[in-house]
């Protein structure tokens, strides 16, 4: 019975608890990803995410409100308003690139600075991103 348990835990998957779609990575997640496995002295492959962008402006997960969430499945859960900043994605990338949940130190704040309170980076959302990501169909 236990083994039922611990499988059903693993197919059980996360929800956001809103309308979520994947979507293909704009080219900059690519670089973003190269700068994340340099500061982190990791290497990943990036062809291995599934990038899902969730339809609000932040979702429920097991820590509170997230506007990103790595899954250890291989998904990267990103809040609408989020999908075009550069910390935010990065520190998804760098969840997916060491493998774990939690905030070790480094990398996460010595090595990439990819926390809030260490972010060094522009403080907005690129809006290029995300109209590369969502392109506007007419």
């Amino acid at each position: 019975m236990p083994v039922l348990l611990i499988l059903a835990a693993g197919c059980g998957g996360f929800d956001p608890g809103a309308e979520s779609t994947d979507f293909q990575p704009p080219a900059v997640y690519r670089q973003w990803w190269a700068e994340t496995e340099a500061c982190a002295g990791r290497r990943g492959d990036f062809a291995r995410i599934r990038w899902i962008v969730v339809d609000a402006p932040s979702f429920d997960c097991p820590s509170g409100r997230c506007v990103g969430r790595w899954e250890p499945s291989g998904e990267i859960y990103l809040a609408r308003d989020w999908v075009g900043h550069e910390m935010v994605v990065r520190h998804e990338m760098l969840h997916a690139l060491i493998g774990e949940p939690g905030h070790p130190d480094p990398p996460f704040r010595r090595g990439c600075s990819l926390t809030w309170d260490s972010w060094r980076g522009d403080p907005g959302v690129s809006f290029s991103v995300v109209t590369d990501a969502f392109p506007v169909v007419e």
